[in-house]
């Protein structure tokens, strides 16, 4: 017997899903790369499988490990490096005070050792953006408005050379920053709207975007529509590819919910 509303749902995802679900699950299981390059050392393909238990932060670090001892034996493996710089900034979102730090600044020294390497890869261009991006939040408003630029940057590069990557995630980054920049620096919270609206055209179940748009929704007073927006997010289905990062965005759903919309 379901037990809840949220195990229902898994229940009529999976039943939806089908056989296809079944399928993309086991290809993303099996470590196959699916992007061009070079084929993956197994030192580097470990580290993807690492990387799957990520709920498990032990996991994280020891695909870290993989990788440091890949870049330790080849400095020039661009796949090795981007990933030191995705898994370092995925620690650092889990990580407080100088230990995130430490982690961040590994995430921005090794996104700008890939970019270094390949600077016409996506990959490299986007977590470098996502390190700074996360150092800029971290550094207080005068400081975080200084790093904007490179931010967008890094984003702007990742988006032309690869506009579906992280399903639009440098699209997102930017109407992110649209949210939070000022306007001097170039902030517009209705252009965020946009931006991240047709975010959610392309990709339409993506927790991320649809939690930002809700956000940005809030600042210009549409809350009806922020409301609807975090409903949607807790009834999704269970995303087989960002799983960790969707239970992360669900939660912060709540928090808004209750922050915003409880009953008195």
């Amino acid at each position: 017997m379901v037990s809840n509303k949220r195990e229902l749902n898994i229940v009529l995802c999976l039943a939806a899903a089908g056989f296809a679900g079944a399928v993309s699950v086991t290809a993303l299981a099996s470590g196959l790369r699916t992007g061009p390059g070079a084929p993956l050392s197994p030192r580097v393909r470990e580290a993807d499988d690492y990387f799957l238990g990520r709920r498990e932060l032990d996991n994280v670090k020891k695909g870290i490990q993989l990788l440091q001892a890949r870049v330790a034996k080849d400095p020039k493996d661009y796949e090795a490096w981007w990933r030191l710089s995705k898994f370092n900034s995925y620690m650092a979102r889990h990580s407080e005070g100088k230990t995130k730090d430490a982690f961040l600044d590994a995430a921005v020294g090794a996104g700008r050792k890939a970019v270094e390497i390949a600077p016409d890869r996506a990959e490299g261009h986007f977590w470098l953006g996502a390190g700074l991006g996360l150092q800029a939040e971290g550094r207080g408003f005068l400081r975080g408005i200084r790093m904007i630029d490179s931010v967008r940057k890094e984003m702007e590069i990742a988006n032309r050379l690869d506009p579906d990557y992280e399903e639009a995630g440098a699209m997102r980054t930017l109407a992110r920053i649209d949210y939070r920049a000022p306007f001097f620096k170039g902030g517009d919270k209705k252009r965020s709207i946009r931006v991240l609206q047709d975010v959610l055209k392309r990709f339409p179940h993506n927790s991320l975007a649809m939690l930002y748009l809700a956000d940005s929704y809030m600042a210009v007073g549409r809350r009806a529509e922020a409301h609807k927006l975090l409903e949607q997010i807790l009834a999704l289905c269970p995303d087989p590819t960002y799983g960790p990062e969707q239970e992360d965005n669900q939660a912060e759903a709540r928090e808004r919910l209750t922050q915003h919309f409880a009953r008195n």
